[in-house]
């Protein structure tokens, strides 16, 4: 965003999914160009045994070939110990002189979660990643050495040199709807990140940060032709979603499925169809520039100030969502 107003909202924007091992990388390396060059925050950069490229390779490759631009990159504990994860974020901290922000994680797909033998149940994970980010915490905000017993790590006498300046401190981001995962963002200082709901900005209460996706054009008839154009209906996008809804334990996930089938609202622009057809992780918002920028202002009032933007790979739609933005900044008067 323009220097005006960068540090009272990030936005950071995620790659749209593919299974395209060539696509896949051309995407990131799309969004990361594209994200420096309209002005956003940053890019999430996800984890998983489903993953093509490791975010920690890819958050390289986006700071090597950007100026400004911060990763938001995902930390499972299941795949690295918390000095690693430290370890890495004060290596690229260190070369890049830029902050990172770290999307922590608490698990994945339960086959996936069996093929790891990770047997801890939901809340356990939530425990488990409380212990995480304390540990790293630790390590990135002293360079005394830390001791540590807790019920999923140990550690005596821990020590990562040679510290990072307190302005380039990672923050923590920590996505969930459960109470586990509430605890756990006010436990560690981690900003809690949930789903749009339809409720748009009614009614939150302490959250801020939001997940979900755009698509704008100048009017809201314009939008939804690009809207239906860009997420046709599928049958067997369908089948694969329900597939995969028999093998989660995610809170957020099954919230999403039900609000799939019953809370699509057309005449507030809340559309869950991308959802449905298994082509976006949460709701997407469409409409006219004057509408969503509305929406986004709104929410900048409740509080908001970290958006997690789902956005088809087209540079175009980085334009027109850029647009929304400095209407919405506008509108709020920030």
């Amino acid at each position: 965003m323009t220097s005006s107003y960068a540090a009272d909202f990030k936005v950071f924007i995620l790659s749209h999914r593919t299974t395209d091992r060539y696509l896949y990388w051309q995407n990131i390396k799309n969004v990361v160009d594209w994200t420096e060059l309209y002005g956003f925050t940053g890019v999430l950069l996800f984890d998983g045994n489903d993953t093509f490229i490791s975010p920690w390779n890819a958050a390289q490759e986006a700071l090597a070939r950007t100026k400004h631009l911060s990763p938001l990159i995902a930390v499972n504990p299941i795949y690295m110990h918390p000095f690693t994860a430290a370890k890495l974020v004060s290596s690229l901290t260190q070369i890049y002189n830029r902050k990172i922000y770290l999307n922590m994680i608490t698990g994945t797909a339960v086959n996936y979660l069996a093929s790891m033998n990770d047997q801890c149940s939901h809340d356990d994970r939530y425990n488990r990643i409380s212990e995480y980010i304390g540990i790293m915490r630790s390590l990135l905000e002293s360079t005394s050495p830390v001791t540590f017993a807790g019920e999923f790590y140990r550690v005596s006498d821990l020590q990562l040199l040679p510290g990072i300046d307190k302005k380039l401190l990672p923050t923590f981001l920590l996505s969930g709807q459960s109470d586990a995962a509430k605890q756990v963002a006010l436990s560690t200082g981690s900003i809690a990140t949930k789903m749009l709901s339809p409720q748009l900005a009614n009614h939150l209460h302490d959250t801020p940060a939001i997940n979900f996706g755009i698509l704008t054009r100048e009017t809201e008839a314009e939008a939804w032709d690009a809207a239906r154009a860009t997420f046709p209906e599928s049958d067997e996008n369908q089948m694969i979603l329900e597939y995969s809804m028999q093998n989660t334990d995610s809170m957020w996930k099954k919230r999403m499925h039900a609000a799939s089938l019953v809370n699509e609202d057309l005449a507030i622009g809340y559309w869950m169809s991308p959802f449905r057809n298994f082509q976006s992780d949460g709701p997407y918002l469409v409409g006219s520039y004057d509408y969503v920028s509305t929406v986004i202002s709104d929410l900048l009032k409740a509080g908001v100030n970290t958006f997690i933007l789902d956005i088809t790979p087209r540079e175009a739609e980085y334009e027109h969502i850029r647009n929304v933005f400095d209407l919405a900044v506008a509108k709020a008067s920030l």
